[in-house]
């Protein structure tokens, strides 16, 4: 199912829609500052097995967590002072910062990795779907396999070629697929892992 929701002022009964299908084990396609994402509640196992059954080549490699506020961030990742210093100015924006998983967030995600990708977007159509729903949302970025074309800058595209997958697309216009600025805290060092759509000056790094 395809939806259209504005880019600026998202309409609440889409915002609503998506959310219950988020906690009906769905699958929503839906706009990021950084492109389109694909995602599923993380409360719901059997969604995370439908994702991880759309993604799976690359299941390990993109997939990061989405929270509406910090205090949601601490119970899945441990955030140090410094870590919280870090973020704060930045977020809500395009930054996934790679932090300490917890205990829980890797039998969650069910890899055996030691830390986390978590995001704080700041698309008005995601937040408004992160503060409606009750848990934060495992997300796969816009490119959603190993396949170098496979980057998607429209609800349409994704449509396209997954809507046999997913339960619903949230389209919301035309969205270049740079992907965010990911960003290594662990061990409380600031280490640049991939440049992107967020400065690094606010960050104290400097731009290549």
């Amino acid at each position: 199912m395809l939806i259209r929701a504005h880019a600026v002022t998202p309409q609440p009964r889409m915002v609503e829609q998506a959310a219950q299908i988020l906690s009906k084990d769905g699958i929503v396609v839906y706009p990021t500052e950084s492109g389109y994402g694909m995602g599923c509640s993380a409360g719901s196992p059997k969604g995370l097995a439908k994702l991880y059954r759309v993604v799976s080549p690359v299941k390990a490699k993109v997939l990061a967590l989405l929270f509406a506020d910090f205090s949601q961030i601490s119970q899945y990742a441990d955030v140090s002072n410094m870590a919280f210093r870090t973020m704060k100015p930045v977020m809500p924006g395009p930054y996934t910062f790679i932090l300490p998983a917890r205990h829980r967030t890797a039998k969650l995600l069910g890899v055996k990795r030691p830390e986390v990708g978590v995001r704080m977007p700041e698309h008005p159509f995601l937040r408004a779907l992160l503060e409606a729903h009750e848990h934060p949302i495992v997300n796969a970025a816009a490119r959603f396999s190993e396949r170098e074309l496979e980057v998607f800058e429209t609800g349409e595209a994704v449509e396209s070629q997954y809507g046999k997958s997913v339960d619903l697309v949230v389209d919301s216009g035309d969205i270049p697929a740079i992907g965010t600025t990911i960003v290594s805290l662990l061990d409380d060092e600031i280490r640049l892992v991939r440049p992107g759509i967020g400065p690094l000056a606010p960050l104290g790094l400097q731009e290549e």
